[in-house]
């Protein structure tokens, strides 16, 4: 899609350069036509409110919703899930090669209160990027674009590859995507190729106070810049963020300590996830 002439950044023309590697990856949605929403499981009794409109999942796990501006006169139903590491581990599973549905994620994670999808993949179901699990390591870093969500002894952390390359250090989980929405110190990331197309989206945010915002639309479209401004202007105190995979890829497991629990299925079949488990 023709943008507007504006100065390119060199993430940006990194960017623009992964497009072409999107069509090998089933997750990926700039491309692809709008399909059809799934139904998500019923929520039958009442959740536990916290303060301005949080619903408490589990101790130091809430949850709202609220609308994105952009797209058609309603906008798109945000789904957002607020994670204080203090009260919450978090860990990335992949299995290259052998994706799996949402609902059987589920039954080899149990307990775990949160899961969502995880970076773009390839035909092979393996992923792009570099991903983490248990400490052993899978694939190549991205260079000068993206994001990795990571977890150490320090805690979890959203981080952009942009300001701050992966040096190989140590991590006990990882798992990378893009593009950068919200560059560190909330300053808006450039816009490249794509990002008024709108499509399910998946989100990874961290807010000023370290908590971890797990942001999906998974019955409604919204293109990255709508994204991006919401993020900025939705009193979510977010610092930095990128997208996960989206389209047929996004989806989301929410596992509520007495009421049912809420389950997005993706469309495509899944080879890594973020899990989210109660202290």
């Amino acid at each position: 899609m023709p943008l507007p002439l504006r100065p390119v950044s060199l993430a940006a023309l990194a960017w623009g350069a992964l497009i072409g590697l999107l069509a090998l990856a089933p997750g990926c949605t700039l491309t692809r036509a709008p399909v059809a929403p799934p139904t998500p499981s019923p929520t039958l009794a009442p959740t536990p409110v916290a303060s301005d409109g949080w619903q408490i999942v589990r101790p130091g796990i809430e949850q709202r919703t609220a609308r994105v501006p952009g797209q058609g006169s309603l906008g798109a139903q945000a789904i957002i899930i607020r994670i204080d590491p203090a009260f919450a581990m978090f860990q990335v599973a992949y299995r290259p090669g052998e994706p799996l549905s949402l609902s059987d994620w589920r039954a080899v994670l149990p307990g775990a209160a949160v899961i969502v999808n995880g970076g773009f993949f390839d035909e092979s179901s393996r992923a792009l990027g570099l991903v983490i699990s248990e400490g052993q390591v899978y694939g190549q870093s991205f260079g000068g674009f993206g994001g990795m969500f990571q977890v150490t002894e320090a805690g979890p952390r959203v981080r952009s590859l942009v300001s701050e390359p992966y040096q190989g250090e140590p991590l006990w989980h990882a798992v990378q995507s893009f593009p950068m929405l919200i560059e560190a110190g909330a300053v808006l990331a450039p816009r490249g190729e794509g990002f008024d197309v709108p499509a399910r989206r998946t989100i990874i945010a961290q807010d000023g106070a370290g908590r971890i915002l797990l942001i999906v639309t998974p019955l409604s479209e919204v293109s990255f810049s709508a994204a991006q401004d919401w993020l900025l202007s939705a009193e979510l105190d977010v610092r930095i963020a990128f997208a996960l995979d989206g389209g047929r890829s996004t989806g989301l497991v929410l596992d509520h300590a007495k009421n049912p629990d809420d389950l997005y299925p993706a469309f495509d079949r899944l080879p890594s996830v973020i899990a989210v488990f109660p202290r």
